[in-house]
């Protein structure tokens, strides 16, 4: 029964409502589709709880603050004000998350004079510095490190340039993929010890940490809120359905700051999560699937895709898995995993250059929201006719 992730999109629902006076139109047919009594007074509860927490969140005087999502190289959404380029003074801004920060408008540009942004854990980012410096072979690769695992991002424009242009500029930054590395590594690690129910609370505990630690970076929350649900239905021993672990994450996600509803990460971060969950097959198909449902998002907010997105995902996702793995091995024992986490960040950096260097157009499309809704309609569509069908077959 998918009746959590249910609730949870109608809390979703109700939170895009104070923005959106047609969410409400869903609810019309609530009593239609299930004839519960039950289930119509959790979705109705659902709906009143986002509705009231944005209502919560956006209450009062905004000053001189505004609420900022930046994510692209000099764009972003000012919250009520659409979408404009947005400045560090005369600097263009990275993609840094959601930030509060105080400025003026000059016509389509928004220039930021001040803002205020969670901090990594100093004596943590302190810690890491030091085993890095003795565990990586070049600068590049040191300040590569250090963005995807402390999310201090001191990258040269020259590497930030390449690996956005070539589509792969995600990984410059801790992202859920990261996070459930770690949390994998750490559970292998205690399963070996076969310490039981253990293998997956320490993990969950860890990985909040972690989350502490650099600062509640918004990917870094929603991946560990999934990772605790999971684990959770583990410990109790409930069946564990991936659908309802990802709404529950979405909808807690958006209580906890309903303003990410604006964060472009945000939806990229969720659909490419969809696809993973949707193409649970092997890796392969997983950052297939990852794929097939962000990049129409992709589109929809930044025009354009890189031509050779995809395939190069496909390589470029694996090899910092695998150099992640190694360079954290390396951190705490330089020989022999310094040599190959060197090896993997050479070859990942020289993959990413290549593409760079063929200078390929981008792909350029503008499709409307509708499109990319009526897009990601069919395709859950058609895999639930798939999977019904396959059902009648093996039942």
């Amino acid at each position: 029964m998918y009746y959590p992730a249910l609730c949870s999109f109608f809390l979703f629902l109700g939170i895009a409502s104070k923005f959106s006076i047609f969410a409400f139109l869903p609810l019309l047919f609530v009593p239609i589709l299930l004839r519960k009594l039950s289930y119509i007074l959790g979705v109705l509860l659902s709906f009143g709880l986002g509705y009231l927490r944005i209502w919560e969140r956006t209450l009062g005087e905004r000053g001189e603050f505004y609420e900022v999502s930046i994510y692209d190289l000099g764009r972003g959404f000012v919250v009520g004000e659409g979408f404009k380029t947005v400045m560090f003074g005369d600097k263009p801004a990275y993609p840094l998350g959601n930030i509060r920060a105080k400025g003026e408008f000059s016509g389509d540009t928004f220039y930021i004079y001040e803002y205020e942004r969670k901090l990594a854990f100093k004596p943590f980012v302190d810690f890491v510095d030091s085993l890095l410096i003795r565990s990586t072979g070049s600068e590049r690769q040191y300040k590569f490190a250090k963005s995807i695992i402390t999310g201090i991002r001191e990258i040269d424009p020259e590497t930030k340039r390449k690996f956005y242009e070539t589509g792969v500029g995600h990984i410059l930054a801790i992202s859920g993929l990261h996070v459930g590395v770690i949390y994998l590594g750490i559970y292998w690690l205690i399963r070996f010890f076969n310490l039981g129910l253990y293998s997956h609370i320490i993990p969950s505990l860890l990985v909040w940490l972690y989350a502490f630690f650099v600062g509640f970076i918004p990917s870094v929350f929603r991946a560990s809120l999934m990772l605790t649900f999971y684990a959770i239905s583990k410990v109790i021993s409930r069946p564990v359905k991936p659908l309802n672990v990802f709404m529950l994450s979405f909808a807690t996600s958006l209580l906890w700051e309903p303003l990410w509803i604006f964060s472009v990460s945000f939806w990229l971060s969720f659909s490419a999560v969809l696809g993973l969950i949707l193409f649970p097959k092997n890796l392969l198909t997983s950052i297939f699937g990852a794929l097939i449902f962000s990049t129409p998002i992709s589109l929809y907010f930044f025009g354009k895709s890189a031509l050779l997105y995809a395939p190069l995902n496909l390589i470029v996702i694996p090899l910092t898995t695998l150099y992640l793995y190694s360079q954290i091995l390396a951190m705490f024992l330089p020989y022999p995993f310094a040599n190959s986490s060197e090896l993997l960040f050479n070859l990942l950096y020289k993959t990413v250059d290549l593409v760079s260097n063929l200078n390929l157009p981008p792909i350029t499309l503008n499709p409307p929201l509708w499109l990319v809704i009526f897009y990601i309609s069919v395709i859950l569509f058609s895999l639930s006719l798939w999977r019904f069908k396959n059902a009648e077959k093996t039942g």
